[in-house]
């Protein structure tokens, strides 16, 4: 039989993931920044046309550095699951989750 977790682990491992999610936030390295599109003229045709739009487009929905994009969906995961096991002390006790 295995022993249940303690009622605090997801409380630890939320605040876990905020602190990493704000260390990654403010660690922004320079090799993963995407260079900027805008300004920029080409007088391409054919398939690299095509290959440049798509990537001129992917890179218009990708943050400006893909640790932005990490770091928010940490904080997310680690906030939502502090508010999970916050609000599962407000439920019944056959109700909750953790």
């Amino acid at each position: 039989m295995q022993n249940p977790p303690p009622q605090s682990s997801p409380i630890i491992a939320g605040l876990a993931l905020v602190g990493i999610g704000l260390l990654i936030r403010q660690w922004q390295p320079q090799a993963l920044e995407l260079p900027s599109t805008e300004g920029r003229t080409s007088r391409d045709r054919g398939l690299r046309r095509v290959a440049r739009k798509s990537r001129d487009g992917l890179a218009r929905v990708l943050p400006g550095n893909l640790t932005g994009s990490i770091a928010r969906s940490l904080l997310v995961m680690g906030a939502g699951l502090i508010l999970v096991r916050a609000l599962d002390e407000l439920v019944e006790d056959e109700d909750a989750l953790f």
